[in-house]
């Protein structure tokens, strides 16, 4: 294996193992409060078409569900470009999401780690710095992507 592919493999697990922790960390606490979450997500005030705002509650249940998951199966390592294809998935949702509150002058909790006290003391308001965030993220997410779609690809030429 040659030096290159050995440093994207070391950068992409680091990049799962860091995605997963965030995972983690956002789900637990909306797992145990969905209330809370959903009135978080009805904060942003996004209707859309043929639902309006009826979306909210299976949201506020679903997506944390799936975070988790999500996050189990970054950090075992399997499914690795579906997991980070769903996490680039996430992130543009969020990064949408909070671009539209921002442009809106919305002045909300991004809600992304429930409303336990340490889901508020890492959580930001809408703005910039949770934007450049969900960008890094992203970022990570596109580099285990790239590192399982070289995987596979090199796994069947053999």
């Amino acid at each position: 294996m040659d030096t290159s592919r050995k440093i994207l493999r070391i950068l992409a697990f680091l990049c799962r193992i860091g995605l997963a922790v965030v995972f983690l960390f956002a789900a637990w606490p909306k797992l145990l409060d969905p209330a809370s979450f959903a009135k978080a997500i009805w904060n942003y005030r996004i209707a859309l078409p043929l639902v309006g705002m009826n979306y909210v509650n299976a949201m506020a249940l679903f997506l944390p569900a799936l975070e988790l998951v999500l996050a189990v199966v970054l950090i075992v390592g399997i499914w690795r470009r579906g997991a980070s294809l769903l996490t680039i998935a996430f992130m543009l949702l969020f990064i949408i999401a909070i671009s539209s509150a921002v442009a809106r002058g919305l002045n909300i909790d991004c809600g992304c780690f429930g409303t336990s006290k340490v889901g508020v003391a890492i959580a930001h308001k809408v703005g910039l710095q949770r934007l450049a965030e969900d960008l890094g993220y992203l970022l990570m997410a596109a580099v285990v992507f790239w590192e399982a779609l070289i995987a596979s690809r090199k796994t069947a030429l053999r």
